[in-house]
C-alpha cells in the first residue's frame, strides 16, 4: 500500500520502509532465486537508495502489459492446474479460460432471451431455447 508521507507518522513511515524491504526480498527470491541472506542485503541497499533518491514521493509502477500476462497464462495453464495459475497470475477463473482459449467446464446460464430484467418464468421453460435454461 502506498501512502503519502505527509499522512504518515514517523513510526508508520518506518513500518512502510520495512514492508517495502520485505516485498523486495520476496521479489528477488522469486524472480532471481537468490538466497534469503543475499536477497535481504540487496533489498536493504535498494530501500536505502530509494529513500535517498525518492523519499517522500509517490512512485508510479506500471503494471505488466496484458500481452505478457496472457502469454504466461497460456504457457502455464495445462488444464489441471487452474487454482495454481489463478494464484500465480492473480486472475479469475474466467480470465484463465478466456485467455487460454479453453472452455470453462462449469455449467453456465447462457445469456440469450433471458436476462436479469426479464427472467423466463417456469411456465415458459418448455418454449424457451435450451441455451437459456439453467
Amino acid at each position: 500500500m502506498i501512502h503519502k508521507m505527509e499522512c504518515l507518522s514517523p513510526g508508520q513511515s518506518e513500518d512502510a520502509a520495512v514492508q517495502l524491504e520485505r516485498d523486495l526480498v520476496d521479489i528477488v527470491r522469486e524472480e532471481i532465486g537468490m538466497h534469503e541472506g543475499m536477497a535481504s542485503s540487496f533489498a536493504q541497499a535498494l530501500v536505502r537508495g530509494l529513500r535517498r533518491r525518492h523519499g517522500g514521493q509517490d512512485l508510479y509502477i506500471p503494471a505488466e502489459g496484458r500481452a505478457e500476462r496472457d502469454a504466461a497464462i497460456r504457457r502455464d495453464f495445462i488444464g489441471t492446474n487452474l487454482a495454481e495459475v489463478m494464484r500465480t497470475h492473480n486472475v479469475s477463473r474466467s480470465t484463465v479460460y478466456r485467455v487460454s482459449g479453453r472452455i470453462d467446464p462449469r455449467p453456465q446460464l447462457a445469456i440469450g432471451i433471458a436476462s436479469a430484467k426479464s427472467p423466463i418464468s417456469p411456465c415458459q421453460w418448455d418454449a424457451a431455447p435450451r441455451s437459456v435454461l439453467p
